[in-house]
Parts: structure tokens; sequence; C-alpha cells
């Protein structure tokens, strides 16, 4: 028992002196990355196809995710001694600021950016390979179109039609359409009640 609480202590006393957002979400990312692909895959309700699709897809977001975390923080931790030295505040306050900054720019802008230019040609990339390899295309399309037969109208109605030519002294249009047409046939249609 003490072996695990010195474990977790050891953990926490280095998360605390080496406390950084990038470490939060790239493991937020590493477990987006491995549960909602395993999540989509349990579903009992899709079809096989679509699962694997939609699997693949949740999956490469979150590597995009991870490697653009990684990159921008890179790219902007750098800046954190200048800007120390411009302002005579302290390096690491600076760093862990341009750190969340750095962040809260990837997940805002960069990640779906990059997720929007990557995305559809790897898909489309891993979709012929799917189709070249089983030789049959890959049905991800989720709407079908319903076969619906309706019963075959009649085709000896006669235009009983007759053109209004109304005006505003007339007085109302609906009174004058009743009386034009409320002698017509309906055919056997039942409207309301």
């Amino acid at each position: 028992m003490s072996s695990a609480y010195n474990f977790l202590k050891k953990i926490c006393n280095s998360l605390g002196e080496h406390n950084d957002a990038l470490y939060a979400v790239l493991a937020i990312a590493v477990f987006k990355g491995v549960m909602r692909p395993t999540f989509t895959m349990m579903d009992k309700k899709s079809d096989k196809e679509t699962k694997k699709y939609a699997a693949f897809r949740e999956g490469l977001t979150e590597v995009i995710a991870f490697c653009s975390y990684i990159l921008t923080h890179k790219l902007v931790l750098p800046l954190a001694v200048p800007l120390a030295k411009k302002t005579r505040k302290s390096p690491k306050k600076i760093k862990n600021g341009l750190s969340l900054l750095s962040v809260c720019l990837t997940a805002g802008v960069i990640i779906p950016a990059v997720c929007n230019l990557t995305l559809k040609p790897i898909m489309d990339g891993v979709k012929k390979l799917s189709e070249k390899r089983n030789k049959k295309p890959l049905n991800i399309e989720t709407n079908k179109i319903l076969d619906i037969k309706e019963k075959e109208i009649p085709t000896t109605l006669t235009s009983t039609y007759k053109p209004i030519l109304w005006s505003k002294q007339q007085g109302n249009m609906l009174k004058i359409m009743q009386e034009t047409y409320a002698n017509r046939n309906n055919n056997g249609m039942r409207v309301g009640l």
C-alpha cells in the first residue's frame, strides 16, 4: 500500500513542479483518440463499414490534434525569454502563459483548419484503397432513397376550373372561389375529418 502511495505522491509532485497546459491537452487527445473509436466500434446499431469509417476519422482527428499541440507549443515557447526581458517578469510565468495561449489557439483555430484541409483527402485515399482491396464500394452514405408506391389515380378527371378575374370591387376572393368551385366533383377524395 505504501509503495502505491509513494508512486502517486511522486507523480503528483512531478506534475505540480512541471505543470504545463500542454500535458493536459495531450492526455485528453490520447484518451479521446483511443476511447472514441472504441466506443464507435461497439455501436451495435450501425453498419460495419460506417463504424470503421467513423472510428478511423475520429482517431485521425486526435492524431492531428496531438501533433498540432506539440508543434505550436514548440514554436511559441522560444518567445518566453525575450518577452520576460521586455516585461521584467519571471520567464517561468511567461512560459506558462504562452503555453496556455498556444493550447487555446491550437484548439480553436489550428486543429479545425488542419482537419478541414487534410481529412477529406486522407479519407478519400483510404476509401479508394478499401475499394481496391475489397473490390466493392465502401458504403458510407447515410441517406437512402425511399421507394414509395402510391395508389394510381384515375386519369378520367376533366378540368372544371375557370380562370377567375378578380378586382377589389368584386369583394372577398375566398367567397368568389367558393362560389365558383363549390359544385366541383372531388372524385372520392376526403379532405379533413
